[in-house]
């Protein structure tokens, strides 16, 4: 990496390299039969070129030849694409808090041990497909600039997971459970959803209303998505957002806290964004208000304000990371703990629905706040008990309006691997559409 950024250098570049290399194990069997098991080792550069006021970018998978990839990045500064911002000196930092050697020599029988031990938990199934899975993994990053900053840090996650499916179909609900070192499952949790799964077997038919819904972790993202689109510098830049000249301003429940903060959390914390900008707490909405408009070193550059270290790659819909440069994210940000168990927020539903997964949680006016997704599943609820599962359902809304009907946020997070550790939350009055 080092003799990377020094050819970019000696051209009169300001540059920035960013590599990562992950390694990782995975089992899963389905219905006690190994369905899957997957061994891989990736790794990654790109280089990020500054040259008169321009930005040029390449990646590899195999950095073979050096001056090949700063040709490439010279290369496409003819597309012309503005960069107005200088690459941060964050000094040198090597951080490994979150890492744990031993998990460098996991095995596969460690890991079927794993595996063994959730299909153990969740016991024999009246119907349905219990599928039970665990993995390791590690990944090192680091990101080297010309302006000084040389920083690393190394991660390792276990984890386990139990998914249990209803017969003929692909839905279910599941827990994952997930550590540096290991991934103790949590006992009570799987009991419920083990109870949830029974008493949600039968099929039930509600047809169009509204009611209660609770939002359970592993759908938050529908919620999560829109409000992050809306609050990006990019949306305020380009003056899209619905909530111009709303910061400040209420928008919706003040039960309602969004944060990022990548440098909390059990697992997959970050001290740096993939910019290399220190990372901090940044409340996106707090108390129902709008309250920061994110960004990344461009955006930051654009409207005159300081990077936040939420310059991140990815984005909402994945992919592999060098090949993409940090755009403004949310990926890191989480809804804050509310007062109420699940149980207690169960018993506050005279009638409605769970929401455990959501369908085409993609369609819609993303930007503006608008929301219609399938329930995949929902859980249909009456009198604080779970009686079925609803058939052909779906919800739509805006979610602005959605959230200003929070009436209770649970006190307890959750791992999804589509978020990190949320809570629940429990709207009312939404509307329903069933068969």
């Amino acid at each position: 990496m080092e003799n990377l950024l020094k050819i970019a250098a000696a051209k009169g570049l300001k540059a920035e390299v960013y590599s990562i290399r992950e390694k990782s194990l995975s089992m899963s069997k389905v219905n006690g039969a190994v369905n899957e098991v997957s061994a891989s080792i990736q790794s990654g550069v790109s280089l990020r070129i500054l040259k008169d006021g321009k930005l040029g970018f390449a990646y590899t998978k195999n950095l073979i030849d050096r001056e090949e990839l700063v040709a490439n990045a010279l290369s496409s500064l003819d597309a012309g694409v503005e960069a107005l911002y200088d690459f941060p000196d964050s000094g040198s930092i090597s951080i490994s808090e979150d890492y744990d050697e031993a998990v460098e020599d996991m095995s596969f029988p460690e890991i079927r041990k794993n595996v063994e031990q959730i299909e153990d938990l969740y016991g024999v199934m009246k119907e349905g497909i219990i599928e039970a899975a665990a993995g390791c993994g590690t990944s090192e990053l680091r990101i080297l600039n010309t302006s000084g900053s040389n920083l690393r840090q190394k991660e390792s996650t276990v984890y386990s997971m139990g998914s249990m499916i209803y017969p003929g179909t692909s839905s279910g609900i599941r827990n994952i459970f997930m550590g540096v070192s290991d991934a103790e499952p949590c006992v009570s949790d799987v009991k419920r959803t083990v109870d949830f799964f029974h008493s949600s077997l039968p099929e039930v038919e509600i047809g169009d209303s509204r009611m209660k819904v609770l939002f359970t972790p592993d759908s938050m993202y529908a919620l999560t998505w829109r409000l992050g689109v809306a609050s990006s510098a990019k949306s305020f830049y380009e003056k899209v957002s619905p909530l111009l000249n709303k910061v400040d301003s209420p928008v919706v429940s003040p039960l309602i806290s969004l944060i990022s903060d990548p440098a909390e959390g059990r697992t997959g914390r970050r001290f740096f964004d993939d910019e290399g900008i220190k990372t901090r707490r940044v409340p996106v909405f707090e108390n129902g208000v709008f309250k920061t408009v994110y960004n990344n070193l461009d955006y930051a550059s654009k409207m005159s304000t300081a990077p936040l270290g939420t310059g991140f790659r990815g984005g909402m819909w994945g992919g592999e990371k060098v090949s993409m440069s940090p755009a403004p994210s949310l990926s890191y940000a989480t809804f804050s703990l509310g007062s109420k168990s699940f149980e207690e927020m169960l018993a506050m539903m005279d009638r409605g629905v769970i929401v455990y997964g959501a369908l085409g949680a993609h369609s819609g006016n993303i930007l503006n706040g608008d929301l219609s997704i399938g329930l995949n599943p929902g859980l249909y609820v009456e009198n604080g008990k779970i009686v079925g599962r609803v058939k052909d359902a779906m919800m739509a809304g805006n979610i602005y309006e959605m959230l200003s009907k929070t009436i209770a946020v649970e006190n307890k997070p959750y791992y999804t691997d589509s978020m990190y550790d949320n809570p629940s939350i429990l709207l009312e009055d939404i509307s329903v559409v069933g068969s």
